[in-house]
């Protein structure tokens, strides 16, 4: 941990400042303790501020323990990544990053953060609920601007917007839909987006997405009590019928009549561009996920709206998910 991640960072049950003891240098804290006025005491271990609730539900704890044994595995760095970055949080592009204070809000294995600091951003924030941080941490060690916090959305331990704190642009991809209450969480992130500032989100849909959710969905509730090298194992066939299916029948039929009639044509052609185990780690991701909500476009709109941010912008992305943005005013 930075001593520079001190100026924004709180107390997240009490929300006041927080001093750090540590035998470390003066720069960076490998291993310490994080002390509010109050009282409570918070750990740094491995460099990474450790502020997890201690009231996690048990759906909140299987969903971390989840996501943090899926990406401290499939971790690997794919030269796709980037251009799916960017289509995520389209309408932005990297220059929209460039002297920005960004928060990565679920960071999963911090690639997303890495382009983020890479496209020039004065300071990152990346915060996770998982063991998936420690797969962060490692990703952004070149970068002197980038922070990583495991950390609960609906209760970050950050300062909010206001008198100088808060960030420029906050974006969460793939991570709402797998919370209780999807608009809490956006809710929760928009009060630390300063005014002026830009919100960008990627969520399942609910439209065009039935196969998904009459399939997968119910299956999804058998796969997610199963032990995670388990789950791991069981999902070798599903993945290797997803990738054959991608690549030799969805891409070479992409664009045609026929194709156009597939179900989920637009993402299963795109995923075609992908190698076994980038498709690999989807299939998995779909089936070790506690639960999953999928948006219809008229909620996700009431977010934005209920929020009071402008300049919205919604899109479809592949015909199955959503792409949202908005500015504070």
């Amino acid at each position: 941990m930075k001593q520079s991640l001190l100026d924004i960072l709180v107390c997240p049950t009490c929300g006041t400042q927080l001093t750090v003891e540590s035998t470390d240098d003066r720069i960076t804290v490998e291993s310490g303790t994080l002390t509010c006025p109050t009282g409570h005491e918070w750990s740094v271990e491995r460099g990474i501020p450790r502020m997890t609730p201690r009231t996690l539900s048990e759906l909140e704890q299987r969903t971390a323990a989840a996501f943090g044994w899926e990406w401290t595995h499939f971790d690997e760095q794919h030269p796709q990544f980037e251009a799916q970055f960017l289509d995520w949080v389209s309408p932005l592009s990297a220059s929209d990053f460039a002297g920005k204070r960004v928060l990565d809000a679920g960071c999963g294995t911090g690639r997303h953060a890495y382009f983020a600091a890479s496209y020039g951003a004065t300071q990152v924030v990346a915060i996770d609920l998982s063991a998936a941080v420690e797969t962060a941490q490692r990703v952004l060690a070149s970068f002197d601007t980038a922070h990583v916090i495991q950390g609960d959305l609906l209760h970050p331990p950050l300062r909010p917007a206001g008198a100088g704190d808060g960030f420029d642009l906050i974006y969460s991809i793939g991570v709402l839909h797998h919370l209780p209450d999807p608009q809490a969480g956006f809710e929760s992130l928009v009060r630390y987006l300063r005014p002026g500032g830009t919100i960008a989100v990627w969520v399942y849909g609910y439209e065009n997405n039935g196969l998904v959710r009459n399939v997968v969905e119910p299956l999804r509730r058998a796969t997610t009590r199963l032990p995670h090298a388990t789950l791991n194992a069981v999902s070798y066939p599903f993945s290797i019928a997803f990738h054959l299916a991608a690549k030799g029948v969805y891409r070479p039929l992409h664009g045609t009549s026929v194709g156009k009639r597939l179900p989920l044509s637009e993402y299963m052609a795109s995923v075609g561009e992908f190698s076994y185990g980038q498709n690999h780690a989807i299939v998995y991701d779909q089936l070790v996920a506690p639960t999953a909500r999928y948006i219809r476009r008229e909620e996700l709109q009431t977010w934005f709206d209920r929020a009071g941010l402008v300049d919205v912008q919604l899109s479809h992305r592949h015909g199955n998910s959503w792409r949202g943005q908005g500015k504070r005013p």
